[in-house]
């Protein structure tokens, strides 16, 4: 998550000056330091690894932060689908569940991928517009971490994403 910048929207103002959400403290501490200018590895807590992606997600995911700069991003060639994927609709996607099945997909990349669908991410499952482009992305991916010894991963990943999709 190396050069990601992240600021905070109106509601992460909002609730820097009522504090009505009930943030965790090591939530709220993060929130603060979230300023428009220093990237996540340059922010200090006490957070790190996945708790620190956890509490960024979770941040956006409730519309306190925004990504602003450093996206996340050469992979191969789409593999053969899965019964497990969530089933393709000509729907169009909601901008938000977009992106939270990004965020997943993201942190299973750096967690268990190595960074292996950096620019993927970006340039294919960023330009997913329904959920028919997202079941073969989905398809790639869940593949990809088969193969690499993750499936069992993958499910709890995909049962994630599915959830998300139902919203």
């Amino acid at each position: 998550m190396q050069g990601v910048v992240y600021r905070k929207t109106q509601q992460g103002l909002a609730e820097m000056v009522n504090r009505s959400s009930g943030l965790p403290a090591k939530s709220r501490q993060l929130l603060i330091q979230i300023d428009g200018i220093k990237t996540t590895d340059q922010l200090i807590t006490t957070l790190s690894g996945r708790e620190l992606l956890q509490a960024l997600l979770e941040l956006e995911w409730d519309g306190m932060v925004e990504k602003i700069a450093g996206q996340i991003g050469p992979v191969p060639a789409p593999s053969p689908a899965a019964a497990s994927l969530p089933a393709p609709s000509p729907a169009a996607l909601g901008s938000k569940q977009l992106a939270q099945i990004r965020q997943i997909v993201y942190i299973s990349n750096n967690t268990h991928l190595r960074g292996e669908l950096d620019e993927w991410i970006d340039r294919v499952l960023g330009q997913c517009a329904d959920h028919a482009g997202l079941h073969q992305c989905l398809q790639h991916w869940e593949s990809l971490m088969t193969h690499r010894g993750h499936g069992e991963v993958a499910q709890s990943y995909l049962q994630q994403i599915s959830a998300i999709l139902r919203r």
